[in-house]
């Protein structure tokens, strides 16, 4: 199995309690579920549809609340945004909104309006979405060129390290929906491929990248 960041031959990680198989990449370090195993949109959405991500869950807003303050705002940000992939409850739209931003937000699920192709950003957030991707290249040069030059893409997701066990057992692949998992030097190739520059990150779940 080829990788589908850098075509590189992968490794088979098969996971025993579940019998699902993932593929290891020794070059850039992604990591990904075998397509056969992927679930459809509908049961996705299921999936999606039992999460408390709303305004009136205070851990959700803080945590987005910190993204904008941390991550945010030292861009000093006077253009259009879209927050992409925004779910049921479009918390993080709202308080960029709410910062006096240009917000515009996209979900496939709960709000599938294309008309965001038609625009060009300075600032795309993607938090908890690219986790998401059956085929991240394609998803990453997609964001890319909706970015003006010199803009910003954020993203937010869990950074795995290079354990395997660790990773087996880890909370984050539990979740179904779950079928792509990033190392830093995944995001490096991915920024090599789309144009972009990785410019900060903070170890765990936030990579910032600009467009060149």
């Amino acid at each position: 199995m080829k990788c589908k960041i850098c075509g590189s031959d992968t490794r088979l990680v098969y996971d025993q309690q579940f019998k699902i198989k993932y593929y290891r990449c020794p070059n850039c370090e992604f990591l990904f579920m075998e397509d056969e195993a992927m679930i459809s949109f509908d049961e996705a959405r299921a999936v999606y549809d039992t999460h408390e991500n709303s305004i009136d869950n205070q851990g959700y807003v803080d945590m987005f609340k910190g993204l904008i303050e941390d991550f945010v705002k030292p861009l000093k940000i006077s253009g259009r945004v879209l927050d992409f992939g925004s779910g049921p409850g479009p918390v993080l739209y709202q308080l960029l909104t709410e910062e006096g931003l240009d917000a515009f937000h996209f979900d496939p699920f709960y709000n599938p309006d294309n008309a965001y192709k038609d625009s060009l950003y300075q600032l795309i957030t993607s938090t908890e979405v690219v986790e998401h991707f059956f085929d991240p290249i394609k998803e990453f040069k997609h964001l890319s060129s909706l970015l003006e030059k010199n803009g910003y893409l954020l993203i937010m997701t869990h950074i795995r390290n290079k354990d395997l066990d660790v990773f087996l057992n880890w909370w984050y692949r539990r979740d179904v929906t779950h079928v792509s998992f990033y190392h830093l030097n995944t995001f490096k190739y991915i920024a090599q491929v789309c144009g972009l520059e990785r410019i900060k990150h903070n170890d765990k779940n936030i990579i910032l990248f600009k467009k060149k």
